[in-house]
């Protein structure tokens, strides 16, 4: 892939966030009249509840199969170039769930 005029991307990049900053000042949002329009994201408290057991059970299934063995020799297998993954098992991982 061949990128041209990296300037052009980037001043559309520092357009963007000069564009965010103006529209707050002082650590607080210009009102919508005085500013651009800025993207917003906002979570209701019963999202954010729910997002607390489901970071738990990640944990918990994480550290499930991670003794400290294994670990080590994983790093092992990184570091001196030995650990491969086949591409078919990925695929298979991700299509599994």
């Amino acid at each position: 892939m061949e990128i041209n005029k990296l300037g052009s991307a980037m001043g559309v990049y520092r357009k963007m966030e000069n564009s965010y900053k103006s529209s707050v000042k002082d650590g607080k949002k210009i009102s919508a009249s005085s500013a651009k329009r800025v993207d917003t994201f906002e979570m209701s408290s019963g999202a954010r509840a729910s997002i607390e057991p489901a970071k738990a059970a990640a944990k918990k299934f994480a550290e499930s199969d991670a003794s400290a063995d294994r670990i080590a020799s994983l790093k092992s297998r990184i570091a001196d170039g030995s650990y491969n993954i086949s591409p078919e098992s990925v695929a298979a991982s991700i299509f599994e769930g």
